[in-house]
């Protein structure tokens, strides 16, 4: 096709030759135009058909579906994850606020430990959209820290607002998925709250919420 359309310019282009200079100058330009568009919509064409030699494929994610609903009471999953991944901001997970002030400054928001309230203890460092809390009872140092937004990235660099796609090129295959969907990659005891590693959470296409534990 595209052949045989080069030599009909051609021949065009020949007659041009001859034509008296009155004729419209900007003619054989639009005559480009009108073979591009063809071309173009001759390629979209055949891309849909599966005829084009490029062809881009998608990442078959994980699906929650492939995850056991349950373990054995007691059975470890996984395996430690990398120091490097358990640490936000420079602050590794476990740091004591008084080390977490020193690094980062005055927070935006904090609560200390108030053994008079009435709502239980829930201490906790903010800095922007990064959370430093306590667990377990561990009160002078957060065991867990809690990204709401794109005020931080994870070691891999992966923020909040990244798609699922991103995070499975950056991590792997989940070391688990639960019932809520949350891709979580690390290592953890059964029916336990001994939990280390790093969460995804998501809403089936982008993170919505990361959270770093070691508890």
């Amino acid at each position: 096709m595209k052949k045989l359309t080069i030599s009909f310019l051609l021949a065009l282009f020949s007659v041009t030759i001859f034509t008296p200079t009155h004729v419209e100058a900007s003619w054989l330009s639009k005559t480009w135009k009108k073979v591009e568009k063809s071309w173009n919509e001759a390629g979209k064409q055949s891309s849909t058909t599966g005829t084009s030699s490029t062809s881009s494929s998608t990442i078959r994610l994980p699906q929650r579906s492939e995850y056991p609903s349950r373990y054995n009471p007691g059975q470890i999953v996984g395996q430690r994850p990398d120091m490097q991944d358990l640490i936000i901001a420079g602050v590794p997970v476990g740091a004591q606020y008084s080390e977490i002030r020193k690094a980062l400054g005055e927070p935006t928001e904090e609560r200390m430990y108030d053994p008079f309230s009435y709502t239980g203890p829930n201490t906790f460092m903010r800095y922007g959209g990064i959370k430093y809390s306590s667990l377990l009872g561990n009160l002078d140092r957060a065991d867990m820290i809690t990204i709401e937004n794109r005020d931080a990235v994870t070691h891999r660099g992966i923020a909040v607002g990244d798609s699922l796609e991103a995070v499975f090129k950056a991590y792997g295959r989940p070391t688990h998925i639960n019932s809520r969907n949350d891709w979580f990659y690390g290592v953890f005891i059964w029916a336990s709250d001994a939990k280390s590693g790093i969460t995804f959470e998501n809403d089936g296409e982008k993170v919505t919420k990361i959270r770093i534990i070691n508890s």
